[in-house]
């Protein structure tokens, strides 16, 4: 008894500091942008909240980025990493990052599109199919004015990270012909093009933020999902979802993003070191992102009750040519011009 009231007065102490600490947050964020931002010593915090693991490719870049831009900044500006959606989940963090609450994120490409629809074109399904393709889209001209279009937003678009490429994961059998879609209830992250994509292929799609996916597996509340090597493994998704059928059917990145007055309150002389740091955090992360899928999948394989199954063409090109009316929506209903500049990056690296 004495170990259960202990154990309980100390659950409720975390949570309170967890609360306590939280709100603190809030209220050093929203302080204006003079003496109060800059601290003592003149030290600028910047927040950054993302919702994936520390041992991602996301999770890795922004522990790399934080100690890049206190070397270079030469401890003026700390970047503070919050991971794993303790502090906001995918589905509060742009409008958290809008009102200055937190300073920066990185969300996934289909976040943003709640936002604007234009991104969308970063959801189209088999279109970018090697890394060489990926990094010429996500180095490219579209990346400019993509992250452009985030100014109306209140925010600074800064660069694009990647996660490689997705696969599906599922729990009770392995979804590799098209048929084995049908009636299927398959997580899907919030794009109205890619819940389009599913609804062609005969499934259900169900939006839900990435924190909630692992207690929706457990309930079979889904019955599948979409998502890259690295997430699968490192959430430990594969606990339930022992089939994995390797698609590469569509990319995943991030796009990091700044609170733009925030951005726009910090001398030229710090914000040149911060854009330095992600430069040069570019290619490293890119690598990084391919190094860590591989090892994902070979640490997947080595699993006695994990399944991999690769597409074979004749499977691909039947997925394709269901999904195939998107292609033409996006093109008539959203931005012709985004999608020919995506074919354009595409076949430019081939």
């Amino acid at each position: 008894m004495k170990y259960f009231f202990t154990g309980t007065f100390l659950t409720l102490a975390l949570l309170i500091s967890f609360f306590v600490y939280k709100q603190n947050i809030g209220d050093i964020a929203s302080l204006p942008y003079d003496d109060e931002q800059h601290g003592l010593g003149d030290q600028i915090i910047i927040h950054f909240s993302h919702v994936v693991a520390e041992n991602t490719p996301k999770g890795l870049a922004a522990i790399k980025f934080a100690e890049l831009v206190k070397e270079k900044t030469n401890g003026r500006v700390i970047v503070q990493v919050y991971p794993n959606g303790i502090l906001y989940s995918d589905d509060n963090e742009f409008e958290a990052l809008q009102q200055n609450e937190i300073q920066m994120i990185a969300p996934t490409f289909s976040k943003v599109t709640s936002y604007l629809p234009s991104w969308q074109v970063l959801d189209l399904p088999f279109i970018i199919e090697t890394d060489e393709q990926l990094k010429e889209v996500l180095t490219g001209p579209l990346k400019e004015q993509l992250l452009a279009e985030l100014d109306g937003l209140n925010i600074k678009g800064l660069d694009f990270w990647s996660n490689g490429f997705k696969q599906i994961a599922s729990n009770d059998y392995p979804v590799q012909n098209v048929q084995d879609f049908q009636l299927l209830r398959v997580r899907v992250m919030a794009s109205e093009l890619i819940s389009k994509q599913f609804s062609l292929l005969g499934s259900t799609p169900i939006t839900t933020t990435f924190d909630d996916v692992y207690y929706e597996i457990e309930k079979r509340n889904i019955q599948a999902q979409e998502n890259t090597i690295s997430n699968l493994y490192s959430k430990g998704f594969h606990k339930y979802e022992k089939h994995i059928t390797l698609s590469n059917h569509g990319i995943m990145g991030y796009a990091v993003m700044i609170n733009k007055p925030f951005w726009d309150s910090l001398d030229a002389e710090l914000q040149q070191p911060i854009l330095e740091a992600l430069q040069e955090m570019s290619d490293w992360q890119f690598e990084t992102s391919i190094e860590m899928n591989q090892i994902g999948q070979q640490e997947l394989s080595s699993l006695p009750d994990v399944s991999l199954y690769p597409l074979s063409p004749v499977q691909k090109k039947a997925w394709k040519e269901k999904v195939a009316p998107i292609y033409e929506t996006y093109q008539k209903e959203i931005n012709d011009s985004y999608y020919k500049l995506l074919i354009e990056e595409v076949n430019r690296s081939n």
